[in-house]
């Protein structure tokens, strides 16, 4: 069976807050992809982790892939762990999950999962 990814894109107008559906029955590792629109910006996301993930000091059109679904975060396809903090990578719970960002304004953001089932 073919896996299949769901991108969202996210918006400052949307609100701080938003939901995802995970359909699967366990838990989906995320992709997000975050593209600053200033330099050194920082933004908090809760909700695809016990703990907040912090991201910070990227610059404007760089491209920050944190893949929890390989293991690995980049900027710009290089080695990027000194622009990330938290203690795991992003994943979806089974059924809706409330995803918070602060200073989403700051970037697009957008995240991609693949719906596991046990």
């Amino acid at each position: 069976m073919e896996n299949t990814y769901y991108p969202i894109i996210f918006s400052q107008a949307d609100g701080g807050s938003f939901t995802v559906v995970n359909n699967g029955t366990a838990p989906a590792p995320c992709v997000l992809t975050i593209i600053p629109n200033y330099d050194f910006m920082e933004i908090t996301i809760k909700g695809l982790s016990d703990k907040p993930l912090i991201v910070s000091k990227v610059k404007m059109n760089e491209v920050l892939v944190i893949d929890g679904e390989n293991r690995k975060i980049t900027i710009n396809e290089n080695d990027a762990y000194d622009h990330f903090d938290g203690w795991e990578f992003p994943r979806l719970l089974p059924g809706e999950n409330t995803i918070y960002i602060s200073n989403g304004n700051q970037a697009t953001i957008s995240i991609e999962f693949n719906a596991r089932y046990l």
